[in-house]
């Protein structure tokens, strides 16, 4: 009728896991989709269809600004509890600006530091750990505001103070400006330790998709450092859902590769391959990340052609089954392994690269309290 607007309903978990992709009907059980994942998505306050493409920059940067740092979505997230094996201390959040080392033009960067309050006895001890933390969103979008309910979460359970890297962005800031400001994050943290009363014998760096692969970068760089270095060995580096490779860089592996396949790799050997369109939009967002400057087979931005120190810390990697970078996240596993380095591996079934949208699906509450009690363990280590 005139004048009458036709609603379109909200996409059902059915449509969701279309969208993406995934069928129930999958040969492999670890592709079909996890419904309770997809039902807890399904009712979340924002249609995740409508967000603009990952190579849209300045699309992207307004969606997640709307959406991810504001509105019914954010406010849904930091209101999220979690299973909790430690009485839950407040946290204090304020940010730092640090000029960037290699710039001459004055550029800076931020950290936001998640300082949990603890008990004066309880942090008497010892001096705390420390986890720094790198934001996803495909190098051209994102803030640690993003990761704040995790942040906030580990900085509690963990007792630590985390720390999220605000670091510049491409395509304005292209490599290697966002992998010098994390690994000068490295040395702001080790230079000011006294002022936040942090063991840096006790370090974490924790990623997720591009910032997965730029703490992949960092953990790389840092355990190239000399022997004689007063920078102490990270404890643990946990990698989530990481880009390890650039697509040429991935079929460069693969056409020479000679490490035997992973079990988990085994799991998907007949597994689909990421369509043409997937292909291009990743070639694009790389190319946004290089500035058309740098080769994409450097290490630092495809760890998966590195060759790994057995200095490397001990490493985390999580994939989700339905994710595009589900194979060269579990190839990385296994380049690190084949290098002597400790590495431990988890696959989550049904879900894809964005799994941590619905905080109160299962999944996520799982892997959740999986991340807190790996960074506890690594922490709680003999200090080396």
């Amino acid at each position: 009728m005139d004048g009458v607007q036709s609603v379109l309903p909200r996409p059902n978990a059915e449509m969701l896991y279309q969208a993406f992709g995934i069928s129930p009907d999958s040969v492999c059980e670890l592709l079909r989709p996890d419904m309770n994942f997809f039902e807890e998505l399904a009712e979340l306050p924002v249609d995740l269809l409508k967000a603009p493409l990952g190579t849209d920059v300045e699309g992207m940067r307004a969606w997640v600004e709307e959406t991810l740092l504001n509105g019914p979505l954010a406010e849904q997230r930091n209101n999220s509890t979690f299973e909790r094996r430690r009485k839950a201390v407040p946290v204090k959040v304020h940010d730092v600006r640090i000029p960037c080392a290699n710039s001459g033009d004055g550029d800076s960067f931020s950290l936001r530091v998640y300082d949990p309050e603890i008990d004066p006895e309880e942090q008497s001890i010892r001096p705390r750990p420390a986890i720094l933390m790198l934001h996803g969103g495909g190098w051209i979008h994102g803030k640690p505001h993003g990761d704040d309910v995790f942040a906030k979460f580990f900085a509690s359970e963990v007792r630590a103070v985390c720390l999220g890297v605000d670091y510049r962005l491409a395509p304005e800031h292209p490599f290697p400006a966002a992998f010098e400001d994390c690994c000068q994050s490295i040395d702001w943290v080790m230079e000011n330790a006294p002022a936040y009363n942090i063991d840096i014998r006790r370090l974490g760096l924790w990623g997720a998709s591009a910032g997965g692969n730029l703490a992949a970068a960092v953990a790389l760089k840092h355990s190239q450092r000399d022997s004689q270095s007063h920078q102490p060995q990270l404890k643990l580096i946990s990698l989530v859902v990481p880009v390890t490779a650039a697509y040429q860089a991935q079929h460069l592996f693969e056409r020479s590769r000679e490490l035997e396949l992973s079990s988990n790799e085994k799991l998907f050997r007949d597994a689909p391959l990421p369509t043409a369109a997937v292909v291009e939009g990743f070639d694009s967002l790389i190319k946004l990340y290089t500035g058309g400057k740098t080769d994409e087979c450097h290490p630092f931005i495809s760890p998966l052609l590195a060759k790994p120190s057995k200095r490397h810390a001990r490493t985390h990697i999580t994939v989700a089954a339905c994710d595009d970078l589900r194979a060269q996240g579990l190839a990385y596993a296994q380049l690190l392994r084949s290098s002597g380095v400790a590495v431990s591996e988890e696959v989550l079934q049904g879900v894809p690269h964005g799994f941590t949208f619905p905080l109160e699906a299962r999944v996520v509450k799982s892997w959740l309290r999986g991340q807190v009690d790996r960074f506890v363990t690594a922490f709680e280590d003999e200090v080396e």
